[in-house]
């Protein structure tokens, strides 16, 4: 797992990519192992637990939005044991309702330092205020 939260963060975005194309595995393993999980999505809602977050991703895995997810202005900061990422995503050429569809998010994204790595312990996304 990753050895870094730079690299976590990395890993976390390789993976959202490859949920968009339908694989959920690399996205659910990103995440802490831990039941103390949560997750604020692009949906709507608030989620907590690994079972209901891991289920959530899967869900979106099985939409195959296809396209991809890039980001900018992103900002790492972190101590022995947690760290959080803040950045934005954008979100290219996603089909929703057979539309290709661009979205633009903020993300904040908090990771905890286990015993296998840095893993992630909470994502929250928004509608970016631009």
């Amino acid at each position: 797992m990753s050895n870094s939260l730079a690299e976590a963060h990395q890993d976390l975005y390789a993976a959202l990519n490859e949920m968009l194309a339908g694989d959920s595995g690399p996205v659910c393993d990103v995440w802490s192992p831990s039941d103390d999980i949560s997750y604020a999505g692009p949906f709507g809602g608030f989620i907590v637990g690994r079972e209901l977050v891991v289920a959530d991703f899967e869900r979106t895995a099985a939409m195959r939005l296809g396209g991809r997810i890039e980001i900018s202005e992103v900002h790492l900061l972190s101590t022995d044991d947690m760290g959080y990422t803040v950045c934005t995503e954008h979100g290219i050429n996603h089909i929703i309702n057979g539309q290709p569809v661009n979205l633009t998010h903020r993300a904040t994204n908090i990771f905890r330092r286990e015993a296998k790595g840095w893993h992630l312990v909470h994502h929250h996304t928004d509608a970016s205020s631009a």
